[in-house]
């Protein structure tokens, strides 16, 4: 991943339940670390996820899985700005675990849209928001 603007780190403990058959963390649950971490990161800046007229839906999600985690671990999640559009967002992210945080288990992107939850349209980016993401 080139040299990118660090957003947010998120540290998520591993629960014995995340592992599956393979010894290793079930990679649907990859995508639910990548959601608290982007979820913190909004919140962390004022911008509220529930019960709001606008907010962000995802439209396309990529994850390279690289190494896998196992418990026990601590996943760290790095966001990182992405391409900021008119009413999109990239949001880039790379995991890894406390244990060995130089150690990339993966890495990727999520590309969300604001809209507008009650006619379903996008919307522009809130200013604050592009004012975080451009600076």
């Amino acid at each position: 991943m080139q040299e990118k603007r660090l957003l947010h780190i998120a540290h998520i403990a591993v629960r014995w339940g995340d592992m599956d058959s393979y010894g290793h963390v079930n990679n649907a649950l990859y995508m639910q670390y990548l959601e608290e971490a982007r979820v913190a990161w909004f919140e962390r800046q004022g911008i509220a996820m529930n019960n709001v007229p606008q907010g962000p839906v995802i439209l396309q999600t990529l994850h390279t899985y690289l190494k896998p985690v196992v418990h026990p671990a601590t996943v760290q999640v790095e966001l990182f700005a992405g391409v900021v559009g008119r009413s999109s967002l990239v949001i880039e992210h790379r995991l890894s675990t406390l244990q060995e945080p130089a150690v990339t288990c993966g890495e990727g992107y999520c590309k969300l849209v604001w809209i507008d939850h009650a006619s379903e349209r996008s919307v522009a980016l809130p200013d604050n928001l592009r004012a975080l993401l451009s600076s």
